[in-house]
């Protein structure tokens, strides 16, 4: 019986458009029948100054860098892990190793587009872009769930059109539910622009045996522009074709990012599954493929059936709603210094393969003119795990802020990944979920701290609930 053949990309399934300054960085597993490559699956196109870092596994022969090169492939790489077996890569020759990389990256900007981090392993990243929107003749603004519901319900009637601009104002959290993608049927494109603002979209589920066109975007049509947008999502399934921001690209993608779980469909890309059109200065993080063996997955599952009560009323003590894991690299999170490091909280003396550290202020005094308070979020340099932060409201206090409501926790503010070496100092707190501002007065906040391995950006350790003392006048 003849074997389907699968695209499968870290970045891109299949490309056959342009991809420039990207670079994906996510854990990928090929298998039989499937073309595979740690950035394209197949490149038909042309790829330039794209790099994949992510981890590929599985197969008799791997590749780094595209399953099947077919197009033009300039100034790209796959960088190396420890001790690679060159007999194992297909494409070593457009392999790099992993430590120190500026003579590789003479012709990258690393002034305005790229962000080199060098240390046991050299990693790179993109610097913030300013927005790329054009004007349009309506501007219709998005602030919430609703707001995107109704965007797709156009596009699904046919209202939607090259002349207008949908501005998102504010991340929106979509509280894990299904997705049904914008766009979704090949004759109903999304045609407009969408300007994401540098805002997120997270905690939501799209399924690849339902919606055949799988992401956040089914279509993405000629004409079309998708810009400054961030996607933290699942793609559950097996479809056609699936990805996390978009499963079909004929229009223009700038500055987006996409973290995501995905399973394979017959073309899987971390960012785009099939891309024929442009797409510029973005980046893929998350797990693409099932980790692990079938095997070792059913006896998992029989411990988890034992453990499963348990399990359950552990997870019942976090008040705090999950994160999808990977995660996005925070874009607010600036390099911190050693020294100021040094005199909160001294560096062991004897570095631990696997440490987790934080930093943060005790107080925090926060002003009812624009919400901002200095937290003092930081990862010491030395940490070998990086943190997610979610600042939250629990039980008596919530009755004191005047919320009547059934919740019984309220997330006021949620980071993205910080790196080891990196923090944020300054954090704006969101509404109440009945939309009213905290009122002014003394609250004892909670922050939960997820920590999560740099290198595959999966959970890593115990999760850490520590208090913070919060004015606001």
């Amino acid at each position: 019986m003849a074997v389907q053949i699968r695209r499968l990309g870290g970045f891109a399934g299949l490309n056959t458009g342009s991809i420039t300054d990207s670079y994906s960085d996510l854990r990928l597993r090929q298998g039989k029948g499937r073309l595979a490559g740690g950035f394209a699956g197949e490149n038909q196109g042309e790829l330039l100054r794209c790099v994949a870092q992510g981890r590929v596994t599985g197969g008799r022969q791997r590749h780094g860098l595209c399953g099947l090169q077919k197009g033009l492939c300039s100034d790209s790489f796959w960088l190396r892990r420890g001790r690679e077996d060159r007999r194992r890569w297909a494409d070593w020759d457009a392999s790099l190793p992993g430590g120190s990389l500026e003579q590789a990256l003479a012709g990258w900007d690393l002034e305005k587009v790229w962000l080199l981090e060098n240390g046991a392993r050299a990693r790179l990243s993109l610097r913030d872009q300013p927005g790329a929107s054009a004007d349009r003749a309506r501007v219709v603004e998005l602030r919430g769930r609703q707001d995107l519901l109704d965007l797709a319900a156009r596009v699904e009637r046919g209202e939607d059109g090259p002349d207008v601009l949908y501005r998102l104002v504010a991340d929106v959290d979509l509280g894990g539910r299904e997705w049904a993608p914008i766009g979704a049927d090949p004759t109903a494109p999304f045609l407009g622009c969408f300007d994401g603002g540098g805002h997120q979209i997270r905690n939501f589920v799209v399924k690849a045996g339902r919606w055949p066109y799988a992401g956040f975007f089914g279509f993405v049509g000629r004409g079309a522009l998708v810009t400054s947008l961030n996607v933290d999502c699942v793609v559950a399934g097996k479809g056609s074709c699936a990805g996390g921001l978009c499963a079909v690209n004929d229009g223009t993608i700038l500055n987006c990012t996409a973290a995501v779980r995905c399973d394979v469909s017959r073309c899987t890309g971390g960012l785009v599954g099939r891309n024929s059109g442009v797409v510029e200065r973005c980046g893929a993080v998350g797990r693409i493929g099932r980790p692990f063996p079938w095997w070792l997955a059913t006896g998992l599952l029989a411990l988890l059936a034992l453990l499963g009560p348990l399990l359950l009323y552990l997870a019942s003590l976090d008040p705090a709603r999950e994160v999808f894991a990977p995660v996005i690299i925070d874009p607010n999170a600036k390099p911190t210094e050693p020294e100021q490091e040094a005199a909160v909280i001294a560096e062991p003396e004897v570095p631990e393969e696997a440490s987790a550290s934080f930093i943060m202020n005790a107080e925090m005094y926060v002003s009812s003119a624009n919400y901002a308070g200095a937290a003092g979020l930081r990862c010491p340099a030395w940490s070998t795990r990086g943190f997610v932060a979610t600042v939250g409201l629990t039980g008596e206090d919530l009755q004191r802020a005047g919320y009547t409501g059934g919740e019984e926790y309220a997330v006021l503010y949620q980071s993205g990944l910080i790196l080891p070496g990196y923090g944020v100092d300054t954090i704006t707190l969101g509404p109440l979920p009945d939309g009213r501002p905290l009122p002014a007065g003394e609250y004892e906040l909670s922050v939960l701290l997820e920590f999560y391995d740099t290198e595959t950006y999966e959970k890593a350790a115990v999760n850490t609930v520590v208090p913070l003392k919060t004015t606001v006048g």
